[in-house]
């Protein structure tokens, strides 16, 4: 039977009619087994962009390939940028959203179905996207039901009003470390006596290390070759970034 995406789609905007000014926190495991919190993305400095999608929505695909090939890499700072998509109902599952991401030829993080986060942002509108910023205001930026070509400029705009509000939060409450050797093939040493934990993502928001340091090194060596950017933490609160090449 053909589906009605025009009804579907008009039953699914009753969903969630207010939007929201500040975003939702989750933390959750991506489709690949990856933990995220969208709070301490956000409070580390980074911008992210949302995108909600349906299965077999004939425009959730071209609006996910844009933001990924479009929009973030014209955006001021796209190593700052994360982009999540998230399935918009809890039906979505993993097996689903992995497959989807396949056919396109893309590699960012994928969540199986989060109806709170579809809710939370007004309704499913095939798709919908929303930026955030703002470091501990956790600010949307942008929250728009629905995606065409002509809406790109508009969200490379708000990311970039995220990047910039992340910035002014980031300088105030995170310290520059310094790390050497910078590329580094095996160990990497953090300046500074104080840092005990350090958590090191990829330049696509996804964390891949966690572990506590040992005199102030941290072994980088199973990392694959790349671009990184580890937060370090310390017993009294303080936090500390910095990033690296692994060569």
């Amino acid at each position: 039977m053909k589906k009605n995406y025009a009804t579907l789609a008009a039953i699914l905007m009753t969903v969630g009619l207010t939007a929201q000014t500040t975003g939702l926190d989750f933390t959750a495991n991506d489709c690949d087994g990856m933990s995220h919190t969208l709070f301490a993305d956000l409070e580390a400095g980074n911008a992210v962009v949302i995108d909600l999608v349906m299965m077999g929505c004939p425009s959730c695909i071209p609006a996910t390939l844009a933001i990924a090939n479009d929009v973030i890499p014209n955006t001021a700072d796209p190593s700052r940028v994360k982009f999540y998509s998230i399935g918009y109902t809890n039906s979505v599952t993993c097996a689903q959203m992995l497959s989807w991401r396949s056919g396109m030829g893309l590699s960012h993080p994928v969540f199986a179905g989060m109806s709170a986060q579809t809710t939370h942002y007004g309704g499913m509108g095939m798709p919908t996207v929303v930026v955030l910023g703002g470091g501990t205001a956790h600010t949307v930026h942008y929250n728009e039901l629905g995606h065409s070509a002509s809406d790109n400029p508009d969200i490379i705009a708000a990311v970039n009003e995220a990047l910039a509000s992340t910035n002014s939060v980031a300088e105030g409450e995170y310290t520059s470390v310094g790390v050497s050797p910078n590329p580094t093939s095996d160990v990497l040493t953090i300046s500074g006596t104080t840092w005990t934990n350090a958590r090191v993502l990829d330049l696509q928001g996804r964390e891949v290390l966690n572990a506590r340091l040992v005199n102030s090194k941290l072994d980088v060596a199973d990392l694959v070759t790349g671009a990184y950017v580890v937060y370090l933490t310390d017993a009294k609160g303080a936090v500390g970034t910095a990033r690296f090449e692994k060569k």
